[in-house]
């Protein structure tokens, strides 16, 4: 299921429904072959069925490149070029359009919007809390849900019942894990995957602002971060900040990061899709405020081609250099160990350009300038309204689980870049090898054809178009 929404699906991975049936299929498998854990191992009956590249059917392996995607496609140079091919790149969509559209996804599930003006209160939040928890416990009494540590949902409930309302705002000071509820260890859906803790909702990055709502002794806050209500140790935060330095915070022009590795004078890393306070802008430098335990200080970014002063105009070669210079960042179900997942890297790749997307893949979808339900479709009419509505516009492409960035057409195949955990790729005997690729990555569209999920390009359901109106 989505990180924070709980709705029906997983980000980016396949249905519950379907994940059951995989795992069923794969105990069976495991079975037959005489292994144990996830990944069957060949037994004296011989080796276990070849792709037809010619490598073992065995899920867990971690794949180079995706199915029909060699080294070159998996680089940034093979889609920059075909970007900046032609004389005109002109801007998609008017500033101020995006700002409506901003306005209107505010009110989507998930949607970004000032925590200050949600008519959310401290009891309010530590309700929702109580309901989370509710909800784990009752998957956990019936096994669909695995405590690493036992008896935590019950410790977290406990303490819960004695947490203190408070109400501040604190800025994030260090990239923080942000928990669905504040349980110890994780929580695992079997057949068990660490890496995919469903108590982990997203990440914080430094230079979030957060409200924060609810207190646990001295190792829990609950907080607001605009689309997410959450639990995060504190350690991470700044101290709470005076009115006057939350209100100057939101206020004025950002200097926006178009990359990972942008590094200030004072030496605090500034992630993409992070905007800092403008102070000053010189012509070498720009002066900012960070964020730093005791609060907001002043510091200097240098000006060059990975920050943009206020949002960057938005055109399809300057989207898909900040895209694709993520290529081979790590993926991270809910921001795990900092990394991130598909919604979250479209996220944070897209906000500098003023598009202010939603946290979950499903609302992601329903946004653009326009949305269109293509579930109905056959691939082939399905693919050529993607390549109509990419002629002129930046396309996300929305499976359900799964959101990517479409990259246009090579020798007569889609290709799209996004987050992804992992894929299916289709065994001889009948059977699925599930493969991990925990990375962003350039994918085909054709991935998964003939195995239980089926190929992308049919999975696909719906495209949001940020570009010209029609």
């Amino acid at each position: 299921m989505d990180p924070v929404a709980r709705a029906p699906v997983t980000e980016c991975r396949d249905s519950v429904a379907r994940r059951k049936t995989m795992a069923a299929r794969r105990l069976l498998l495991a079975a037959l072959l005489g292994a144990c854990g996830p990944s069957p191992t060949p037994t004296s009956a011989g080796p276990p069925p070849a792709t037809a590249t010619g490598v073992p059917c065995v899920s867990g392996q971690v794949a180079a490149h995706a199915p029909g995607v060699d080294a070159v496609l998996d680089a940034a140079a093979a889609w920059q070029s075909s970007a900046d091919a032609g004389a005109a790149d002109p801007i998609l969509v008017d500033p101020q359009i995006l700002a409506e559209l901003a306005d209107a996804a505010a009110a989507m599930p998930a949607g970004v919007r000032d925590p200050w003006s949600l008519g959310i209160d401290p009891a309010g939040a530590l309700a929702q809390t109580a309901e989370r928890l509710a909800s784990y416990a009752e998957e956990a009494a019936r096994g669909a849900l695995i405590q690493t540590e036992p008896g935590a949902l019950a410790q977290a409930t406990a303490d819960l019942a004695r947490a203190a309302t408070v109400d501040h705002a604190r800025l994030v000071v260090e990239q923080s894990q942000l928990y669905c509820t504040p349980v110890a260890g994780a929580l695992l859906h079997p057949p068990i995957d660490p890496d995919f803790d469903r108590n982990a909702c997203t990440s914080l990055h430094p230079g979030e602002l957060v409200r924060v709502l609810g207190r646990i002794d001295d190792r829990w806050l609950a907080v607001h971060a605009g689309h997410t209500l959450g639990w995060v140790h504190p350690g991470g935060l700044s101290v709470p900040l005076a009115e006057s330095d939350r209100r100057a915070w939101r206020a004025g022009e950002r200097l926006w990061s178009l990359r990972d590795d942008v590094i200030t004078a004072g030496g605090v890393r500034v992630r993409l899709g992070v905007g800092l306070p403008v102070v000053e802008v010189a012509a070498d430098h720009v002066q900012v405020r960070v964020a730093t335990p005791s609060g907001p200080a002043a510091d200097r970014v240098a000006r060059d081609e990975r920050v943009h002063v206020g949002f960057a105009p938005l055109r399809r070669a300057a989207v898909l250099d900040v895209a694709l210079a993520q290529l081979g960042a790590p993926y991270g179900w809910g921001g795990r160990a900092g990394g991130r997942d598909c919604s979250q890297f479209l996220r944070d790749a897209l906000a500098p350009f003023g598009v202010v997307l939603a946290r979950h893949s499903s609302s992601q979808a329903a946004q653009g300038v326009r949305s269109l339900d293509v579930a109905g479709l056959s691939e082939a009419d399905k693919l050529a309204t993607i390549a109509e509505q990419a002629r002129n516009g930046i396309v996300l492409l929305y499976m359900p689980g799964h959101i990517m960035l479409d990259l246009g057409e090579r020798d007569g195949r889609r290709f799209a870049l996004s987050s992804i955990a992992e894929f299916l790729v289709p065994c001889p005997d009948g059977t699925d090898a599930l493969w991990k690729l925990n990375r962003v990555a350039v994918t085909d569209l054709e991935v998964g054809r003939g195995t239980s999920r089926g190929a992308f390009v049919e999975r696909i359901t719906r495209i949001a178009v940020f570009g010209p109106a029609t």
